[in-house]
């Protein structure tokens, strides 16, 4: 401390120097009550001390979708009866009671199926373009082009490549206006977003892991056929 900076086994020390320690301790001291205090008051709020904590010393959730690598996005698609969890469909689906729980489940359900996702949006590309032949051939149109113009090994800097570009973007915008490949590509990616946001949220990530000897469905198609029969 400040008063026994000179020799702290003094016995012969000033009336200011001990004032000085005795305000020192006592400040300490009410800082280390007044900490305490602090950190007592956030167990109690984080514990639960109300009924609403969520504890303290719980860990935040750790997002994947974000750091998605190369070896993910390249997943095969999963089992499709695992996928749509459809042997339990009562145990296997709920709707989220928070947007967290929504968040978290979406966020597990689309690392866990990528492959299965990617395949129900290609389908559904087919099925909205099916009925769409024009804007199907001006979107493999426009790929074509794309990969032709991306064949080329010029400088990004030269006029030859910024001349291909412009007449490339040009030939896709007119393209496009006239086959509506924008408008038919835009359904398709609602369509798959809906899709995707319902069964990622909604989908439990505990579900039951397929079984069809003691499915319901099981069941319910033994007493079908047994009604049949009758």
């Amino acid at each position: 401390m400040a008063a026994f900076v000179a020799n702290p086994l003094s016995l012969s020390m000033s009336n200011e120097a001990v004032g000085a320690y005795v305000r020192e301790s006592e400040a300490l001291e009410r800082r280390r009550l007044a900490e305490e205090r602090r950190r007592q008051e956030g167990l109690g709020r984080g514990s639960g001390g109300n009924g609403r904590g969520r504890g303290s010393n719980e860990a935040p959730h750790r997002y994947k979708t974000p750091y998605l690598t190369v070896s993910d996005l390249k997943k095969p698609a999963k089992p499709w009866r695992e996928f749509f969890a459809s042997d339990f469909l009562l145990r296997s689906y709920r709707v989220p009671r928070s947007l967290n729980e929504a968040k978290q489940t979406l966020d597990g359900n689309v690392y866990e199926f990528f492959g299965n996702y990617c395949t129900l949006a290609f389908f559904i590309a087919c099925l909205v373009l099916y009925n769409k032949p024009k804007a199907l051939l001006g979107g493999y149109f426009l790929y074509r082009v794309w990969v032709w113009v991306r064949s080329f090994r010029d400088p990004a800097e030269s006029f030859v490549y910024r001349a291909r570009h412009f007449v490339a973007t040009m030939t896709s915008w007119a393209v496009g206006l006239y086959a509506n490949v924008s408008l038919a590509a835009s359904y398709a990616i609602l369509v798959t977003a809906f899709v995707v946001t319902v069964h990622g949220c909604t989908r439990k990530r505990d579900a039951p892991a397929p079984d069809w000897g003691r499915s319901p469905r099981r069941r319910d198609s033994a007493l079908g056929k047994l009604r049949l029969r009758e």
